[in-house]
C-alpha cells in the first residue's frame, strides 16, 4: 500500500507522458457515515477538488492518474458567551467545527469521448480528522479573535466508486495542453473505507463551572459520498 501511494504521487509530480492530457475538477460533497461511524455522526457535507493526467490521449478509453483533496464538515456548534470573566458585558460567538480532510491519489478508467461518459475509480490516501473551536466577534463571523484545535488524529482511507460525466461545452479544434478544451458535469458515488481514528462529535465537549471536559470516540471512518460538480479537460 505504501509503495502504491508513493508511486501515484510521483506520477502526479513528474512531467506527463507523451499524449497525456491535463484534467481538473471540483464539486460539492454530500456524505453519509457507514458502519461504526454512523452510530456517532448522521451526515457530513463539504467539497473537493482534483487534478490529474489522462493517458492515451488518442484512444477511445482514458486512464487517469489523479490526486484528490476532499473536505467534509460533520457537525458545527455555535454559542454565545461572555468575552471573559472580567469582561462579562462583551459577548462573543464560540464556534466549534468537526471536520476532516482527505488527500487521496488514485486511478480512474472511463470513456474519453461522447456526450455521456461513464467511469470507475479507486484511490487510497490519508485522512486528517479534527475538532477546532474559535472565538468570533458578534455579528462579524469572518473575524476570528482566537482559535484552538481541541482534538485531531490521522488515519488511512481506501475507496472505490464510479460516475457519469455529461458534456456541456467543447471546442471544435484540438488545443494546446494548457488551454481549456471541454467542460463537463461530473456526478459520482464513492464508498470510502477509513481506518480507526479518535475524534469528537457534536455534544462531545462539556463545560462545567469554567472547566472543559472532552468525551472522545474511537471508531472506523467509513463514508458513502456523493459528489456533484464540474470537470475540465485541457
Amino acid at each position: 500500500m505504501r509503495s502504491f501511494f508513493i508511486l501515484l504521487l510521483a506520477l502526479l509530480l513528474v512531467p506527463p507522458a507523451a499524449h497525456a492530457r491535463l484534467e481538473a475538477g471540483l464539486g460539492l460533497s454530500l456524505a453519509w457515515p457507514q458502519s461504526e461511524f454512523k452510530h456517532n455522526v448522521d451526515f457530513a457535507f463539504g467539497g473537493g477538488a482534483r487534478i490529474g493526467w489522462g493517458l492515451n490521449a488518442e484512444s477511445a478509453a482514458v486512464v487517469t492518474i489523479f490526486g484528490d483533496l476532499n473536505y467534509l464538515n460533520y457537525g458545527r456548534e455555535r454559542r454565545i458567551a461572555p468575552f471573559s470573566l472580567t469582561v462579562p458585558e462583551v459577548a462573543v460567538d464560540v464556534v466549534t467545527d468537526n471536520y476532516m480532510f482527505m488527500l487521496s491519489p488514485g486511478v480512474s478508467f472511463g470513456l474519453r469521448n461522447g456526450t455521456i461518459r461513464p467511469y470507475g475509480e479507486f484511490f487510497g490516501g490519508l485522512t486528517y480528522i479534527a475538532t477546532k473551536s474559535r472565538v468570533e466577534n458578534r455579528g462579524l463571523p469572518s473575524e476570528t479573535i482566537a482559535e484552538s484545535t481541541n482534538l485531531s488524529d490521522f488515519t488511512y482511507n481506501l475507496g472505490f466508486g464510479g460516475g457519469l460525466k455529461l458534456l456541456v461545452w467543447q471546442k471544435e479544434i484540438d488545443m494546446a495542453l494548457t488551454e481549456l478544451r471541454e467542460a463537463l458535469i461530473d456526478i459520482k458515488l464513492t464508498y470510502i473505507k477509513g481506518g480507526e481514528a479518535e475524534y469528537l462529535k457534536k455534544g462531545s465537549i462539556e463545560r462545567e463551572e469554567g472547566t472543559i471536559y472532552f468525551d472522545p470516540i474511537r471508531s472506523k471512518i467509513d463514508i458513502l459520498q456523493l459528489r456533484i460538480g464540474m470537470a475540465f479537460g485541457f
